[in-house]
């Protein structure tokens, strides 16, 4: 499971260190890479990273779903603007240009375990004020959990 908050440092070539967790996780599956994509939540203000063959997975449920407009624009996102990037032997990832830009990170960068499939990474600042506002109100979280049956 892909679980926990981890803060790396981001190099001048846009390369980092994948938290070691992380690494385990993925060398389970024998995933190599990981497909980074814009993260529809939260504004989409933070990326999603999932290893190829949860990757894979999640592709194929979205081809499978009623081709509606909405699902294509979901696929364009999430699909069509995915970046493959491979991790080094030294455990590191490349972060491309155009995302480092987009997503503001420069010399920090945050992953940010989410479930069994995929992390998030973000920018440490947009992170740390997204969770900010959502801990601002946590009768809500737990109405909602309520609503689940959690």
């Amino acid at each position: 499971m892909f679980a926990g908050r981890f803060d790396h440092a981001l190099d001048d070539k846009g390369r980092t260190m994948l938290p070691r967790r992380f690494r385990e996780r993925m060398a389970a599956t024998s995933d190599r890479s990981v497909w980074v994509t814009r993260a529809l939540d939260g504004g989409m203000n933070h990326l999603e990273a999932r290893p190829d063959t949860a990757f894979r997975a999640y592709q194929a449920r979205i081809s499978a779903l009623p081709q509606t407009a909405m699902i294509k624009e979901i696929k364009r996102l999430t699909v069509g603007m995915a970046h493959e990037i491979e991790v080094d032997a030294a455990g590191r990832l490349l972060i491309p240009v155009s995302l480092r830009k987009d997503f503001g990170l420069t010399d920090r960068i945050t992953f940010v375990g989410a479930d069994e499939n995929y992390f998030e990474i973000w920018n440490p600042d947009t992170l740390d004020g997204s969770i900010a506002t959502t801990v601002a109100d946590p009768a809500a979280l737990l109405a909602h959990l309520a609503e689940l049956g959690l």
